[in-house]
């Protein structure tokens, strides 16, 4: 039985596709700045942002809505946020004076959180860096339940591991100790350094495993510590998709 529920385990890992909240998605904040014409609002339901995989945009693909990946508007600015930013971009953005403005095409910004100025042109939209913005918070209620719901995903999944394979329970409160530690320093400090979220995981899932392998190494063998580490964060993945698809309805 413990066998089968093992197998279970392992194809729940690599079988299932799934990206997690690990870290901020990546996400571009527009501010429109008006040249030569006076200001108008933006009708959100008829903007668009557009995926480029080349600079020529031969293949457009808008962004679509998808989980947390979404391109939105109010009135005056937009926002879009990616689960993965092709290497160029272009937006177009109805207004309510009858006008549709398309920008150029532009590369990607590097960060994986972005603020870009929009100057609006008699003809066009013209997109460019805005280094004059202050640093882009991450929305709190957000990050917290994406962490909570990540973390109680992992805690579940490390208690069922624990058991089959008859594990010091005590082993779950350090686990749950340096997920306290892992999660938030990958949301707030390492997220900042790097947009691939796989680095970030495999950060947190380094840490755990070396803490857990000096402190139960004469109670586990390596394998159900790498197994217990293992099964625990790719749950997480899969947990942060779920709280996904949630927060689309919000």
């Amino acid at each position: 039985m413990k066998n089968f529920i093992f197998t279970l385990l392992f194809i729940f890992a690599f079988i299932i596709p799934a990206k997690a909240d690990i870290a901020p998605a990546e996400q571009i904040n527009y501010t429109f700045k008006f040249e030569g014409l006076p200001p108008s609002e933006i009708i959100a339901a008829k903007s668009s942002q557009i995926q480029c995989a080349d600079n020529q945009c031969l293949e457009p693909k808008a962004l679509g809505n998808f989980g947390l990946q979404k391109f939105n508007c109010d009135d005056k600015s937009c926002y879009a946020v990616f689960y993965e930013m092709n290497d160029y971009q272009k937006i177009i953005i109805a207004f309510k004076d009858g006008t549709v403005k398309e920008s150029q095409i532009f590369p990607k910004p590097q960060g994986r959180k972005n603020s870009v100025l929009v100057i609006v042109n008699p003809q066009d939209l013209s997109v460019r860096p805005d280094n004059t913005a202050a640093p882009d918070r991450i929305n709190k209620t957000y990050a917290f339940c994406a962490m909570f719901f990540v973390l109680i995903a992992e805690i579940l999944t490390a208690l069922l591991f624990t058991y089959i394979n008859e594990l010091p329970l005590k082993i779950i409160i350090w686990f749950g100790i340096l997920n306290l530690i892992t999660i938030p320093l990958n949301w707030f400090i390492l997220s900042d350094y790097t947009v691939h979220d796989g680095l970030l995981w495999l950060a947190a899932f380094f840490i755990e495993f070396a803490v857990l392998a000096l402190i139960y190494k004469r109670k586990c063998t390596l394998q159900e510590i790498f197994g217990l580490t293992l099964f625990s964060n790719v749950s997480g993945y899969c947990a942060g998709m779920i709280l996904s698809f949630i927060l689309t309805f919000f």
